[in-house]
């Protein structure tokens, strides 16, 4: 396992390392192989085992966002998503083992076994949980909240996502690079990687360019594009999160020159289906065909992205003969099963569990 230290990204950036500080969390680097079953031509880069109680992309932003949270003395993380949130349970879980407190505001998404033990496992980690409904009365919530009026407050936005976290996945890029450069996979034609709060894609995109590697970034839209009449998750806001982590690079010392923005990045809206969290046909396809492959994909985030990695796949033109690569972002260790057996020896003395907010309730009856 990589030590924090000694990052790829510190190895070209050694400026970063001081600035940035990130925290041991994540496992790194994740594996990749090869999905032959799919054809020849299909990999993945397996960011679900991040950690081994509770994986996924969010665990690899926590490392940077928690050494931010320290250099501020921060004491309470304050954060939202839907009630499924994978980002929420990463934060809970990072916030229990640092003895910080926990809030995380919620809206409404289709209720499923997966919402339900992620809500389950949020409350197991302490949570204080907060159901506000629909999307716009959350982020209203979590702009307008109580706990602004305290010093110790830090806010993380949805998908722990924030200008420090953007780093994770341009060292993530400068980590496949290293990679293929050790014959562990060939360069990839491209990547297809889900894209909600934007900063995953964002920092893929920088650090593909910063790294020199030559694949297109293909991120995949399963978020609303719109809060209201303000962008979310759009071609736009991501490109605004790559502008903002260069100007940060340079205002830390990296010249402009070495800084060339990449392209814009590429975007897809064409697997987002019916909603945020509702399934598709195509994605639950891809999951289906995945979970044969003994990989767990869920339909919010990583079935929409992967049903476009297997349309790239299976297109008839004879010039996709070059490798696709799929990187999986969804958690694999069942870590609510755990908890239930009393295996996660961390976590076997629950913090107390703050009463579940009354409209949760109601929406969990449902």
């Amino acid at each position: 396992m990589t030590s924090i230290t000694d990052l790829p990204l510190f190895a070209r950036y050694p400026i970063l390392k001081q600035q940035l500080k990130p925290q041991s969390f994540a496992c790194l680097p994740t594996p990749v192989k090869a999905l032959s079953d799919l054809g020849p031509n299909a990999w993945i880069k397996q960011d679900d085992l991040t950690h081994p109680d509770y994986g996924g992309n969010k665990i690899r932003k926590l490392d940077f966002v928690l050494a931010d949270i320290k250099a501020k003395h921060k004491k309470h993380v304050i954060t939202f998503g839907a009630t499924g949130t994978n980002a929420g349970v990463a934060t809970a879980m990072m916030c229990f083992r640092n003895n910080l407190k926990c809030t995380v505001y919620l809206f409404e998404q289709p209720l499923t076994q997966t919402v339900k033990d992620n809500i389950a496992l949020m409350r197991f980690y302490g949570a204080e949980l907060i159901f506000c409904g629909s999307l716009l009365k959350t982020v209203l919530s979590f702009y307008s909240s109580r706990y602004r009026l305290s010093r110790t407050s830090y806010f993380l936005w949805a998908g722990c996502s924030n200008s420090v976290a953007t780093f994770a996945y341009i060292n993530a890029a400068f980590e496949l690079k290293q990679q293929i450069e050790q014959g562990q996979l060939p360069e990839p034609e491209h990547i297809f990687v889900p894209v909600g709060s934007c900063s995953t894609l964002a920092g893929l995109t920088l650090g593909a360019k910063l790294s020199g590697l030559n694949s297109k970034i293909i991120g995949i839209r399963v978020a609303p594009a719109y809060l209201g009449p303000f962008p979310a998750c759009t071609e736009g806001e991501v490109n605004k999160v790559i502008r903002q982590a260069a100007r940060q690079m340079q205002q830390w010392g990296i010249k402009a020159e070495e800084l060339n923005l990449p392209a814009p990045c590429h975007f897809s809206d064409n697997f987002y289906g019916e909603g945020y969290g509702v399934a598709s046909e195509a994605s639950q396809s891809a999951i289906d065909i995945f979970k044969a492959q003994g990989i767990t994909l869920e339909n919010t985030y990583t079935g929409k992205a992967a049903a476009a990695f297997l349309q790239q796949l299976n297109k008839e033109d004879s010039e996709q003969t070059k490798p696709q690569l799929f990187w999986q972002t969804f958690n694999s260790a069942n870590t609510l099963a755990q908890i239930e057996l009393g295996l996660s020896k961390k976590e076997t003395d629950s913090p107390t569990r703050p009463e579940l907010n009354p409209k949760l309730k109601a929406y969990l009856a449902d």
